[in-house]
């Protein structure tokens, strides 16, 4: 007569640490990639607002007196959201009257700083 095979009912105690060790590791691995996209969101954030505060003073340049554009470089500190931004600005004198202005917004802990730049020219 053959024998009947036998199933065992329920689980294991391997069976629920292995299920147990691959629920942790896909945690783990859908947590860093929450760290990593929340950091990348901040820098793109902080990435916008020193563009706008570069943008901001070129055109400020733009709409004022052009006679009142002095070469040199002056420098500003701006607190927005927590975070420091130093907006610097250089002018200097090109050929055929035109004036070179370039901004650069500055931001970020030491160590881990950041910088934007843009740069234009503005004619008589």
């Amino acid at each position: 007569m053959p024998k009947i095979l036998k199933f065992k009912k329920g689980t294991g105690l391997i069976e629920v640490m292995v299920a147990i060790l691959i629920l942790a590791i896909v945690i783990i691995g859908g947590s860093f990639f929450f760290v990593y996209g929340r950091r990348s969101i901040d820098l793109r954030k902080n990435y916008r607002i020193a563009v706008h505060l570069a943008s901001q003073k070129l055109e400020e340049l733009k709409a004022g007196n052009y006679n009142d554009i002095e070469e040199g470089e002056t420098a500003e500190n701006i607190s927005l959201a927590d975070l420091y931004y130093i907006r610097s600005v250089e002018k200097e004198a090109q050929a055929g009257g035109y004036k070179k202005v370039r901004v650069t917004v500055h931001w970020g802990p030491q160590g881990n700083e950041h910088d934007v730049s843009l740069a234009t020219f503005i004619s008589p």
